[in-house]
């Protein structure tokens, strides 16, 4: 299965990307740089010796599954690890500058550039998360599910400009991993709402994954959110369902990146997160809570046995 597909496309997109966020665009949080823990796993008397990196997969819970159950198995090992929550950018940008030992990202071609020019290495593929495109009930694009993702924005675009709406679509305008698959997508039917002052109907909000799908559901707004948010923020969800689901566009992989001159404590714990006892934590986590429905699938299986 062609599972990186428009790749061309993609690096001469994200080659283009400007690095400073438009001046009306409402920031929260993911633009700063996180230097401090958000979680610490095993004992916090301990000295920190792994340093993980992460924006969207820390919130559902598999880093800490992982560290703990990685811990568990080395009791021999005296000290603790911990997640520092980023995006993609920022959290490259922090091992290339050593303040962490992986980096767990959603750009692949970024991260391939980075081991490319020797400022990281060990580019390994942990697990994939899956990319939603979903919307308010009231479904005011006429988006059928049956629409391909950039048919979807296409029609976002056409009802937001004919219409001249407010508030239609929101992004998350950080640079994101999603905010990169976002803006791929746009730019695939020629649209750069991202880079247009006056797109009253695009709507610009720069947060994390859980804090963006609460506000689009709140405002009944369409955006892009990953499986593992949608599973944790489902039951609050009052407005919104998912429209668009599955395939390798909206596939969304995540890759682990070490250090150009990693520890060996990094270099051991990837090795367990390519262990078959860690892609197992991976491929069944959530489904107690989640009805037999997991977060992510395993880097051995791009899609879910069973659709969304």
């Amino acid at each position: 299965m062609k599972i990186f597909k428009l790749n061309s496309i993609l690096f001469l997109f994200y080659s283009n990307f400007i690095l400073n966020i438009s001046s009306n665009s409402q920031t929260i949080n993911t633009n700063k740089i996180n230097e401090s823990p958000t979680e610490i796993y095993g004992n916090h008397k301990n000295e920190i010796k792994i340093k993980i990196s992460n924006g969207g997969a820390g919130p559902t819970g598999i880093i800490k599954a992982l560290a703990e159950d990685y811990l568990s198995q080395n009791i021999d090992k005296k000290f603790a690890i911990a997640w520092y929550q980023n995006i993609s950018l920022n959290s490259l940008n922090l091992l290339k500058g050593k303040k962490v030992d992986i980096a767990l990202v959603y750009e692949p071609i970024d991260a391939h550039k980075s081991v490319k020019e020797g400022l990281t290495s060990h580019y390994t593929l942990i697990f994939y998360d899956h990319f939603l495109i979903v919307g308010p009930k009231k479904n005011k694009a006429n988006i059928n599910r049956s629409d391909s993702p950039s048919a979807a924005f296409a029609k976002i675009a056409k009802y937001g400009e004919q219409q001249n709406s407010k508030k239609l679509f929101l992004s998350r305008n950080d640079f994101s991993g999603t905010n990169i698959k976002e803006r791929l997508i746009w730019t695939l039917i020629q649209k750069a709402p991202f880079e247009e002052d006056n797109s009253h109907w695009y709507f610009k909000y720069s947060t994390f994954p859980m804090e963006a799908l609460l506000k689009a559901d709140k405002e009944e707004m369409y955006t892009i959110t990953d499986w593992g948010t949608w599973l944790n923020a489902a039951k609050k969800m009052k407005n919104t369902e998912i429209f668009i689901r599955g395939g390798d566009d909206l596939l969304n992989p995540c890759v682990a990146l070490l250090q150009n001159n990693p520890s060996k404590e990094a270099l051991d714990f990837l090795s367990y997160l390519k262990s078959d006892r860690a892609q197992k934590i991976i491929a069944n986590h959530g489904k107690e809570k989640f009805e037999s429905q997991s977060f992510f699938t395993s880097a051995h299986q791009p899609e879910f046995e069973n659709k969304l």
